[in-house]
This record gives structure tokens, sequence and C-alpha cells, in this order.
């Protein structure tokens, strides 16, 4: 049966860690998948959210990406730090939003850069937009959300005890802008999350 086409779009703005990590929390979601049905965290690209999901208006993208251009021009690389867990009724993901036990400024400062750059462009109709502007931020890595339960934790984390995950410091130097696609953005719309790249900025040292 064939399905509909996708609804209306939503962007995002990651962080995408280097490759070892990457291939670590992949390998994460793969197995929840496998043993314990979660397939949310596995349709995502690897990644800290920097600016979650939004609705765009009307129009063309490149004024949005021209002021996302200015963010990251002026960026240096800066070293994010894995903090345990960050657990919440949500799910389950690698806390990355602190260092040396203090809130990572350089991480919400670009995150209220990148909030900034494209709120001009943010649909009056969005639905995400208490959500994900709400305070606090919390900067994390994802390893299994939404088709968790909360009542599921505690066996996740048991099951997770034996994992070697990611505890080494990186530099955060690639970010992408996303848009996904989904047949029911007002239900479970994981269950058909599609998305594509529209751009990757690189930073380097100065």
């Amino acid at each position: 049966m064939n399905q509909p086409p996708p609804s209306d779009s939503r962007f995002a703005v990651y962080l995408i860690p280097p490759y070892p990590v990457a291939r670590v929390v992949a390998e994460v979601h793969t197995v929840l998948r496998k043993q314990f049905g979660f397939i949310a965290a596995d349709q995502f690209q690897v990644h800290a959210t920097l600016k979650g999901f939004f609705k765009r208006i009307d129009g063309p993208l490149a004024p949005m990406v021209e002021h996302l251009d200015n963010v990251f021009a002026t960026t240096q690389p800066f070293a994010v730090h894995f903090c345990g867990y960050h657990i919440n009724e949500g799910g389950i993901g690698l806390d990355v939003s602190r260092r040396h036990g203090q809130k990572n400024a350089e991480l919400f400062d670009i995150r209220e850069r990148i909030v900034q750059a494209v709120l001009p462009s943010i649909a009056p109709d969005c639905d995400f937009v208490e959500k994900d502007l709400a305070p606090p931020f919390k900067a994390h890595i994802t390893l299994a959300f939404r088709d968790i339960s909360a009542a599921m934790h505690a066996d996740v984390l048991d099951y997770l005890a034996e994992v070697a995950l990611p505890t080494q410091p990186f530099f955060a130097t690639r970010f992408h802008l996303l848009e996904f696609f989904s047949h029911e953005w007002s239900a479970d719309w994981e269950q058909t999350l599609t998305w594509r790249i529209h751009k990757t900025w690189r930073l380097s040292a100065a």
C-alpha cells in the first residue's frame, strides 16, 4: 500500500561529533533497536542538538543559511566534554553540557547565536517552539528517546553498563543544517522520519 507524501518539513542544526564517537553511539542505537525495539534515536544522525526541530516560514532558504554562515564564520573550535548520563522522562543520553563541572560556555554561546540566526525564519505556527526554546537547554548525545518509557530506564542503563561509552573530550568542528520529513508531525513522526543535509560547516583553528 502506498503511503501518503510527507507533510511539511522541519529543520534543525546539529553538532556532529567525530567518527570514533559516532561509531560507538551508532552501535548503541542499533543494538537498542534490535534488543528493545527502540527506533527513534536510530532514525537520526549521531549528534548534539543546537537548534531542535522548527517549522520554517515560506520563502527561499538562502537568508537563513546566510545568517548561519555568519555564526560559524566567527566561531572557533571548542572542547566538548562527556559528563555522564543525561536522563529525563523523555530518554537517555550522554551529557555534554558541562566542562570541568561548569556550564560549557562556548557551547551555550553558539546555541544562543544559532537560535537568534534562525528565529526570524521560524513560522508563527511552529509546533516545536515551546519544547525547544523553553529553558533549560541541556546539550546531550541521545542514546534512546521518545519510544523508551521511564519505566524502562533502569533496565536499559543496566544493559548499557558494559558498553565502553565515549569519555574523552573532542573538539566541535562539524555542524549540519538538516531538513526532516515525516508523514505526521502531530503524532508518531519518528515512524516515517527521513532527512537530508542542506549544509555542513567545518571549523578550523585561526
